[in-house]
């Protein structure tokens, strides 16, 4: 049951009396939208606001905005102004009535996040969106129709763009406006929405693949590099990387638990694509003595993260928001270290025809897309485990008699 509204003040909060059962509302008459909620325990300042949708949908919204006596009543009413306008532009999403680029892109980023949920989708991909719209969130309020009908505007900003972030940063600010504006059509976020697209008028940088791959002759010399590096476990997660193939990232988080050594498999559960791509890794004898000197490696770096991941780092787990106990960043100097990450998976790529594997094979090892047609038809779970370990170990004894004969 709610109380009478009052002007909140020191002296009302400390004589606000425990909910007896539940929780009960003390609204504030001095800030619109401003209460407290009183619980058993606790007493939380609340701010609440009813907005309107990019589909035009009403709806009311609540966020807490600190805890009594931890804030102080002032500091709490100065908050709930600051997230009434906050909520206020997540939510209504409208400039003049016409859906605008923000609210555009929080309704596409929560189809993401749903597809992220049902393992549909790699969170990375939000993340790298998450990257593109920091570099076009000036057109945060811009109504999606007005790029359209400006696009002067949007290949100026795609010229700047590729000045100040690189031309791969700003052909990739343009994807993934196209995309946006693309889902506000298809899903018809805003009727009233032009059907050109404005990313059609624009030129894109020319861009080609980097070529960062080694060569046989040039392994022995990596290798002695790689052996020099302080950290072991980095040393082997390189090494790994290079005789797996697999993209970096999915092998940062690699547990132990994902290896099954009665099968010689390593299961990579969440590599790109989401879950619905998820595959093995055979393991050749080199692969499986480097998980073995990791393991012991590990435990001498960080004991405690050791036990769960495959590649531990070093630091306590509280060091960083992103840190899980796992390698984050794989990156070395390139003095150091010249090659690493992509260029090792680049590498196997170009390896694997001297080492004799064919198309199908490099394809399904990698587990990169199908390529044609034909190889839609495949079911690659079919494909015999005993040879796809055959064919990593023939990679496997390639890379490694190359290093030697160095």
């Amino acid at each position: 049951m709610n109380a009478q509204p009052t002007k909140l003040s020191k002296d009302v909060m400390d004589k606000l009396p425990p909910a007896a059962s539940g929780q009960y509302i003390v609204r504030d008459t001095e800030e619109p939208g401003f209460f407290v909620v009183v619980g058993a325990r606790t007493k939380t300042f609340t701010v609440q606001v009813d907005v309107v949708s990019p589909l035009g949908k009403r709806s009311t919204k609540k966020r807490a905005v600190g805890k009594w006596p931890e804030v102080s009543v002032a500091d709490a009413r100065k908050a709930a102004r600051e997230a009434k306008v906050e909520i206020a532009r997540e939510g209504g999403g409208r400039e003049g009535g016409a859906l605008t680029f923000g609210a555009a892109w929080v309704e596409l980023r929560a189809a993401m996040e749903q597809e992220v949920a049902a393992g549909r989708r790699s969170a990375a991909t939000v993340r790298g969106y998450d990257y593109c719209y920091r570099l076009l969130s000036a057109w945060e309020k811009t109504p999606l129709a007005k790029l359209s009908d400006h696009t002067p505007e949007v290949r100026k900003r795609h010229r700047e763009l590729s000045t100040e972030s690189g031309p791969s940063s700003a052909n990739g600010a343009m994807v993934f406006l196209r995309r946006v504006y693309n889902y506000a059509r298809k899903r018809r976020l805003d009727p009233k929405l032009p059907h050109f697209n404005p990313v059609d008028s624009i030129d894109f940088n020319p861009q080609q693949r980097r070529d960062t791959a080694m060569g046989a002759s040039d392994l022995a010399g990596w290798h002695k590099k790689l052996r020099a590096l302080p950290n072991p476990v980095r040393q082997e997660f390189h090494l790994f990387c290079l005789l797996s193939g697999s993209r970096p990232g999915a092998l940062t988080v690699a547990r132990w638990e994902h290896l099954d050594m009665k099968r010689r498999v390593l299961h990579i559960p969440k590599p790109k694509g989401g879950e619905r791509r998820a595959f093995d890794i055979p393991l050749s004898r080199a692969m499986i003595a480097c998980l073995a000197r990791v393991r012991r490696a590990g435990r001498m770096v960080n004991a405690v993260n050791a036990a769960e991941w495959i590649f531990p780092g070093e630091g306590a787990r509280s060091h960083r928001a992103d840190f899980a106990g796992h390698i984050v960043a794989y990156q070395e100097d390139r003095e150091a270290l010249p090659k690493f990450g992509g260029d090792l998976r680049q590498t196997y790529k170009t390896l694997s025809p001297e080492a004799g594997l064919s198309k199908t094979d490099l394809m399904i090892l990698m587990n990169h897309a199908d390529g044609d047609v034909s190889d839609g038809y495949m079911t690659r779970s079919k494909v015999a485990e005993a040879y796809l370990r055959g064919q990593q170990e023939t990679m496997s004894r390639y890379i490694m008699e190359c290093i030697r004969r160095g």
